[in-house]
């Protein structure tokens, strides 16, 4: 249940970050930093979809479409088509909040559907999953507020 509470709080800090961020900066890649906020925020949420996905393979991948703009080594330059909007990320942000709480409540100490071996870390537990997720979400974070200073004081 503490890794549930932990990826909540850790969601809520995203959310109220999100909200605040003005979207006509969204799409801008400052010196240093080699994606957006648009690309953080949905690399957040999709790599949320993907990890607890592997962790239980019952959970359903939302929108499956997005893995293919958000997942490690993509790149907007490289998208084919525009992003979802703010206000379409944060609902997601929204929705997948409690469709995780509902869906692993209680599920917590199952083993994983298949390992995820991230280099030497083997995510075989839906708990194992759910803090690898909380944790990337807070890495996230914090390159999301770096990134808004970064392009504030342009």
């Amino acid at each position: 249940m503490e890794s549930l509470n932990m990826f909540a709080y850790s969601r809520d800090a995203s959310l109220i970050l999100l909200s605040k961020l003005d979207e006509s900066m969204w799409d801008i890649e400052p010196d240093g930093y080699p994606n957006s906020i648009r690309w953080n925020a949905g690399h957040v949420y999709i790599t949320a979809e993907d990890y607890l996905h592997k962790a239980d393979h019952t959970y359903e991948v939302k929108p499956p479409e997005w893995v293919d703009l958000f997942i490690d080594g993509t790149h907007p330059s490289q998208w084919k088509e525009e992003g979802p909007s703010k206000q379409e990320i944060i609902s997601a942000f929204k929705e997948q909040r409690e469709r995780i709480l509902k869906h692993f409540k209680g599920k917590e100490q199952n083993k994983a559907s298949e390992d995820h071996i991230i280099r030497t870390l083997n995510l075989n537990t839906v708990e194992a999953a759910l803090q690898f997720v909380t944790w990337h979400e807070g890495i996230h974070l914090g390159i999301l507020k770096s990134l808004n200073n970064a392009l504030k004081s342009k």
